[in-house]
C-alpha cells in the first residue's frame, strides 16, 4: 500500500502543514493545479477524503485526514533522524527539548555544555505548559506525568522535596513541625485548588488541604522562594531549588514528602531512544556534580 502512496505523500504533507493548496504549492514550486491533482488522486486510492475545502483558500483537514498527517509527520521525522543519525560521528547533532520552567533552570541549563561536549546542540523551551509533543517541534519533553499516548516514556531522575519557612518566621509563629500548623500559618502554594504534594501531606494527618484558607498563590518557585526569605510563610519546594548559602537562615521541617518522579518523553525511533539515553546520561552526570542527586 506505502508503495502505491508514497509519491503523493509530500503532497499532502505539505497541503496538512500550511492548511492551504497555495501556500503548498509555493513551497514545493510546483503550480497550485498540479497540488490538487496530486491530492485527488491520494484520495482516490485511499477511498475518503483527506480535506474540506470551505469558502476561498480556507483548508481544513478531516478526521481522517487528521490522523494520517499525524502518523506521516512521525514517520518523517523519524526517517530524518535515521538520516541524521549517519552522520552523529562526524557531526553535531541540533535537537529541541521542552521542560519545566523550574527544572530547566535549575538542572538543566548547567548540563547544555556537557551535551555540546557530546556533539549534541540542545535548545530548551522552558515551559511549565504541557506540550502536545506529537504535534509539535520538539524532539524530546521533560515530564513528570507519562500520560500522553504514543509516547516512550524513560525515567529520567527523581527529586525530593522539602517543606520549608524561614528560621525567623518558625521562631516567630512557633511552628516546627507539620503537626502544629493551624489556620495563622499561611501556606504559599503554586495554586491553591489543586496540589497533590499538598494534599498528600495534608491526608498524612487526616486532614484536607482545602480546607485551610490561609494561602498565598504564587505561581513560580522563584518567587515563592523569595517569599519564603521575606518570612511570608510556609511552603515545598524542590530540594534543588533550595540555596545552600541561604540555609542557616532557612527552617526544614522533618516531614516525608512524597519525591518527584521526572521522565525524558520522545516519539517511539531507533534513532530517538539512542539520543535520549545520551541526554539521559548528561543531564544525571551534571546533576550529581552539583548536588550528588543519583539516579534511579
Amino acid at each position: 500500500m506505502l508503495l502505491h502512496l508514497a509519491s503523493h505523500l509530500p503532497y499532502f504533507s505539505a497541503v496538512a502543514k500550511h492548511l492551504s493548496f497555495s501556500k503548498a504549492a509555493e513551497e514545493l514550486s510546483i503550480s497550485q493545479s498540479s497540488i490538487s491533482y496530486q491530492i485527488k488522486n491520494l484520495e482516490d486510492k485511499l477511498g475518503f477524503k483527506l480535506f474540506v475545502r470551505g469558502q476561498g483558500s480556507k483548508v481544513e483537514l478531516t478526521t481522517k485526514g487528521a490522523n494520517l498527517y499525524q502518523e506521516y509527520a512521525a514517520l518523517e521525522r523519524n526517517f530524518n533522524q535515521v538520516l541524521a543519525d549517519t552522520q552523529l560521528s562526524n557531526s553535531r547533532t541540533h535537537l529541541e527539548i521542552t521542560a519545566p520552567l523550574d527544572l530547566g533552570i535549575k538542572l538543566l541549563t548547567p548540563a547544555l555544555s556537557q551535551l555540546e561536549a557530546d556533539k549534541l546542540i540542545v535548545n530548551l523551551d522552558l515551559t511549565d505548559t504541557v506540550i502536545d509533543l506529537k504535534q509539535s517541534r520538539f524532539d524530546f519533553s521533560i515530564r513528570n506525568k507519562t500520560d500522553e499516548s504514543g509516547l516512550e516514556y524513560i525515567p529520567l531522575v527523581s527529586l525530593r522535596n522539602v517543606l520549608i519557612c524561614s528560621q525567623q518566621y518558625a521562631n516567630t509563629q512557633q511552628v516546627f513541625s507539620f503537626e502544629q500548623i493551624n489556620a495563622n500559618h499561611r501556606l504559599i502554594v503554586r495554586n491553591a485548588s489543586r496540589s497533590n504534594t499538598w494534599e498528600q501531606l495534608f491526608q498524612q494527618y487526616g486532614e484536607s488541604f482545602h480546607q485551610h484558607k490561609n494561602m498565598q498563590v504564587i505561581n513560580n518557585s522563584f518567587g515563592i522562594y523569595q517569599a519564603i526569605l521575606a518570612n511570608a510563610g510556609i511552603a515545598i519546594l524542590p530540594e534543588y531549588f533550595v540555596d545552600e548559602s541561604n540555609y542557616q537562615n532557612l527552617y526544614v521541617f522533618d516531614e516525608p514528602l512524597n519525591q518527584t518522579e521526572f521522565y525524558l518523553a520522545f516519539q517511539p525511533s531507533y534513532v530517538a531512544k539512542k539520543w535520549a539515553s545520551r541526554i539521559k546520561d548528561c543531564i544525571l552526570d551534571s546533576i550529581k556534580e552539583r548536588m550528588g542527586v543519583c539516579d534511579k
